[in-house]
């Protein structure tokens, strides 16, 4: 912002944007200006190019016709589809079963050579065998540039759900107690992560993860994981206060390769489903108790 603009301008800018402004940064110019600029909310400080207004008024009227069936297809569905208010034991709901090629598009394959972080591939795939297919090479070499400490991971995530006219939204897990996955893999862990759709910035990197073991060999196994055995961790960092995952709010599916072994990784995925186990009776593994002396001391 100039250092010509009224005070009265800038509270006025304050104001109207107190809910999305992230920071006060100072520049690095002589004369020292604040300058108050908004974050944008994939996290990082560059913004993302703006297409031609010729290309995207071409692109948004292509998209009117099908995004209106879409919206209509919602509208049936609300008066129509009864929505389920509790769950008995057994109950599930399948979240993808990847028996074709749409399914598999939904989701988004990243590593660190995305980013110059590190010489990992991975791909994901639809498999002859009518299943989605996760697999790569793992390689540890950390890039010589000074900034990077660790190197060796992939990630497969989901797509942000949205609704007709691209307008984001989440998915409701609230009425199950866990996740059930049908997998082959190769005898590496990996980790199930999840992410929910929160409102403000502080949270915006909150995961919640629980790792999904794996035997190799020919034969497919059935995970299931409790939802209350994730554990809360915030930029990679395992938190010392932990919290139950936001199950109603639920915007994010991931599955992360990342264990001290180099050299390839398959992991071959029939379906994913939600599922409510009575027997399932613990609200959470981990401590939940507020300490009075260690609250005091953050």
């Amino acid at each position: 912002m100039s250092a010509l603009t009224s005070p009265r301008s800038l509270l006025k800018n304050v104001a109207e944007n107190f809910n999305q402004i992230s920071i006060f940064k100072r520049s690095s110019t002589r004369r020292s200006t604040v300058i108050v600029y908004q974050k944008t909310k994939s996290g990082r400080d560059e913004e993302p190019e703006k297409p031609p207004l010729r290309k995207a008024a071409s692109a948004a009227f292509k998209s009117i016709i099908p995004e209106t069936k879409k919206f209509i297809t919602e509208q049936k569905d609300i008066w129509t589809r009864s929505p389920m208010i509790e769950c008995e034991h057994g109950n599930y709901e399948v979240l993808c079963r990847f028996n074709k090629q749409s399914e598999v598009d939904k989701w988004i394959v990243s590593t660190d050579s995305d980013n110059k972080g590190g010489k990992s591939t991975a791909e994901f795939t639809f498999s002859k065998n009518k299943t989605g297919w996760f697999h790569g090479n793992i390689c540890k070499e950390v890039p010589k540039d000074g900034l990077t400490k660790y190197a060796g991971w992939a990630n497969i995530t989901t797509k942000t759900p949205k609704k007709s006219f691209f307008r984001e939204t989440n998915w409701d897990w609230s009425l199950f107690n866990c996740i059930v996955f049908k997998v082959r893999g190769d005898g590496r862990p990996y980790n199930i992560v999840l992410g929910c759709n929160f409102y403000y910035d502080v949270n915006w990197l909150n995961r919640w993860t629980f790792p999904l073991y794996t035997r190799g060999g020919p034969y497919w196994q059935i995970s299931k994981l409790p939802f209350s055995r994730f554990y809360l961790s915030h930029h990679g960092r395992i938190q010392d206060i932990q919290e139950y995952p936001c199950l109603s709010l639920v915007n994010s599916l991931g599955i992360t390769v990342m264990d001290s072994a180099e050299g390839p990784f398959s992991l071959e995925i029939e379906s994913i489903a939600l599922m409510y186990d009575v027997n399932l009776t613990e609200k959470h593994a981990y401590e939940l108790f507020e300490d009075r002396n260690f609250q005091g001391n953050c």
